[in-house]
């Protein structure tokens, strides 16, 4: 009997305590970019400070450029913008937005937007008080905002057709922490709003706390938002809470009825920042949403997304949690670094490794986030990483897909962070996010998947915008902020299209005197997604030099939708003129669901070095280049070449081709068998190592044996041909 106690000791910790451990998180959150400037910029204005941040009317505009994007892209706020709305300049962006029917919805910052969905700005206000003691003109008015807002969310709620908009204030010296929520009447922003304010200043780990960082998502009944907590007395983060409003009064006008939740306790869960997942379609019965973790959740050499299933909502909410198991995808015992940009020294704030979003559709739940990869072409590079999750069977969570977005598409070195990800009724993906390498400014960029792709499969990223210039601005941080989040959504109207919503770097100016060494400026941008963009898609594009025959090309696509076919085209560098030329068209496959192989020789490449690409064209007639490939098929070993005419015997036309090792003074002229000259094909100066190919027709002439004769001053080079009619 002595023992017993010791047996149920070892049984507790192996069931028990080691399923509880064996996974930590890596990163306790922190407190996020926009917060810390609210509170830098409260403690200016405390201090007599607060001209530093205040609007310069001296500046120089952003000339707003034309779109040059494969994709359909519109301008929303700035820099300057949205400092002309609040008094105050304000890092970072945090830009996130959402698409209705007939408008879309643009927060940043502490502005909010909205336009047509032909790009015509409708409304810019901002959403709090701000610089101004009056609140008269802000979004928000109507709550009697006691600050400038920060970290603000949007989307659009498909089930009631309404925008829902959450954004957070706070004031430290009076323990003051509210989160401002709005939902729209109808799915017209002009058409007028519903407010309603929550208390968040409540005690978490025995600290009276503030809220930030909220993520915002809304299913069948409800809204939801998660929020990380920090104390008001040293800004320490205390955990997380849920809120959960019921749509019924809160969507009618009427007094909205709200509950906090400790989901992190109730659901077994971890201290660190989990998102809501927006909800589409049915449910599973009594589910209500999915709350979902990363931030470097590891243990035993994997990594896992820790889920939260809420049930009963509205009645009587209950929290399921479940680790996933991702595998070993993220070195979360590296550094994990900032971003390089062209231009400066300064990097790009990456931030951290948290759940950026999350959506549930036909039960798969998607969430993105950024990883460290061990091994791979994106090893110890700041990377985005999506994840799909099978909730087929709740109580056994499972991985369907996953994979990382790898920026060396788009620059040598390049790092991808902030990323966001919806699902359309196909199940069909679209990525956004954030680029940066130091080879090009800190830009916006997008990828996606067919849901018939390949496993781990995402197209080569397409740019939303590209950064027009590089971007430091901290003020009095030694962080250069940017994000904390940029938005994706799906259109309503035929659920199938992507809105992308991100931020850039734009000209650098509007230098405040307070700060003469900081002029970055960030500008936002909406980008049309359609899924049409996404295909056709090529996995691969090689070329290889085939000794005396030329150069073969290879390429494969993943799937192909509306692919008319391919021109091959090329230009040969180490030539004076360096302009395109069609070489050859090869017939699509229209419309595939699977890997298709395509291969032409190119018999002219012999020598020399060329540039290839393919025009992709659709039966429209609208087309797309893919990358380059570069060959250099050597130099030849002899001065020069003329080869055997083929077909031969022929009948009419036959070709002809030569090639010189060094460029000089050329004849070509055939001859018949009495040697009087019959046609000069070619006279002129043959550039070194171009291939010359001439089509001899012989419809006029008599059958019999024929001679053609290349001269030069340093050779003399003789072949038969024989016409047969």
């Amino acid at each position: 009997m002595k023992n017993f106690p010791i047996f149920i000791y070892f049984i507790y910790l192996t069931t028990i305590g080691f399923s509880q451990n064996k996974v930590e998180v890596k990163e306790t959150p922190g407190i996020s970019s926009g917060a810390k400037y609210a509170l830098m910029l409260e403690e200016a204005i405390k201090s007599g400070r607060a001209d530093n941040f205040k609007v310069s009317k001296q500046y120089t505009p952003f000339k707003r450029i034309e779109s040059t994007e494969a994709i359909t892209t519109y301008e929303g706020i700035n820099f300057d913008e949205d400092a002309a709305n609040g008094d105050y300049y304000h890092i970072p962006p945090d830009p996130i937005g959402a698409v209705g029917p007939n408008h879309f919805v643009l927060v940043a910052n502490t502005s909010i937007e909205w336009f047509t969905k032909s790009g015509t700005l409708e409304n810019s206000q901002r959403l709090g008080m701000n610089g101004s003691s009056s609140i008269s003109g802000s979004f928000f008015e109507s709550l009697s905002p006691i600050s400038g807002t920060y970290d603000p969310k949007v989307v659009y709620d498909q089930y009631n057709d309404r925008f829902v908009v959450v954004a957070v204030e706070q004031e430290s010296a009076s323990f003051i922490s509210r989160i401002l929520v709005a939902v729209s009447q109808t799915s017209d922003p002009n058409a007028g709003w519903y407010f309603h304010s929550i208390n968040s200043a409540i005690v978490v780990g025995g600290s009276t706390s503030w809220v930030d960082y909220p993520g915002l998502a809304v299913g069948t009944d409800a809204v939801y938002i998660t929020a990380n907590m920090f104390s008001f007395s040293g800004n320490g983060y205390t955990g997380g809470r849920l809120w959960i409003i019921a749509k019924s009064l809160f969507y009618s006008g009427g007094a909205a009825t709200v509950t906090v939740h400790d989901h992190i306790t109730l659901g077994n869960g971890y201290t660190a920042s989990y998102q809501p997942a927006q909800m589409f379609g049915s449910p599973p019965a009594g589910v209500g949403t999915f709350l979902v973790l990363y931030s470097g959740l590891s243990g035993l050499g994997n990594e896992y997304v820790h889920v939260i299933r809420v049930d009963n909502p509205l009645s009587s909410p209950t929290f399921t949690g479940q680790d996933v198991t991702l595998g070993n995808i993220d070195n979360t015992t590296g550094f994990y670094r900032n971003a390089p940009q062209n231009g400066t020294s300064n990097r790009i704030a990456t931030n951290d490794r948290r759940t950026q979003n999350a959506v549930w559709r036909n039960n798969t739940l998607w969430t993105t986030f950024t990883v460290v990869p061990p091994s791979g072409t994106d090893a110890g590079e700041v990377t985005s990483h999506w994840v799909g999750i099978s909730t087929a069977t709740l109580s056994s969570l499972s991985v369907s897909d996953q994979g990382n977005i790898g920026g060396e598409s788009i620059a040598t070195g390049c790092y991808t962070f902030f990323p966001a990800i919806s699902v359309n009724s196909n199940n069909d993906i679209c990525i956004g996010f954030s680029a940066s390498a130091s080879t090009i400014y800190p830009g916006c960029y997008y990828t996606g998947r067919l849901s018939s792709d390949p496993a781990g499969y995402t197209i080569n990223p397409g740019t939303l915008r590209a950064g027009l210039d590089y971007y430091y601005r901290t003020f009095s941080s030694s962080d250069n902020r940017w994000g904390d989040y940029s938005g994706v959504c799906v259109d309503p109207s035929d659920d199938e299209t992507f809105y992308v919503c991100n931020q850039y770097a734009i000209s650098r100016g509007t230098i405040l005197g307070s700060y003469p060494t900081q002029d970055g400026r960030w500008g936002t941008v909406f980008g049309v997604v359609p899924v049409t963009a996404l295909p056709v898609e090529l996995s691969s594009f090689t070329a290889e030099v085939l000794a005396n025959e030329g150069v073969q090309l290879d390429w494969k696509t993943e799937n192909e939708i509306d692919n008319y076919g391919f021109e091959v085209e090329r230009m040969q560098t180490n030539l004076r003129d360096t302009n395109w030329v069609r070489l050859t068209f090869i017939t699509g496959h229209g419309n595939s669901n699977k890997p298709r192989y395509y291969s032409y020789i190119d018999g002219n490449a012999l020598y020399g070095k060329y540039i290839y690409r393919l025009k992709q064209i659709d039966n429209d007639g609208s087309f797309k280049y893919s990358k380059k490939v570069n060959v250099d098929a050597g130099v030849m070993p002899f001065d020069f070449m003329l080869e055997q005419n083929y077909p031969n015997p022929f009948n009419p036309v036959k070709k002809i081709k030569f090639v010189v090792k060094k460029s000089e003074s050329v004849t070509l002229k055939v001859y018949n068998i009495l040697g009087k000259e019959v046609e000069t094909i070619f006279k002129g100066v043959a550039e070194a190592g171009r291939t010359y190919e001439f089509n001899f027709d012989g419809a006029n002439l008599s059958s019999g044996l024929y001679f053609y004769t290349l001269k030069s001053g340093s050779f003399n080079s003789t072949r038969k041909m024989l016409l047969l009619k």
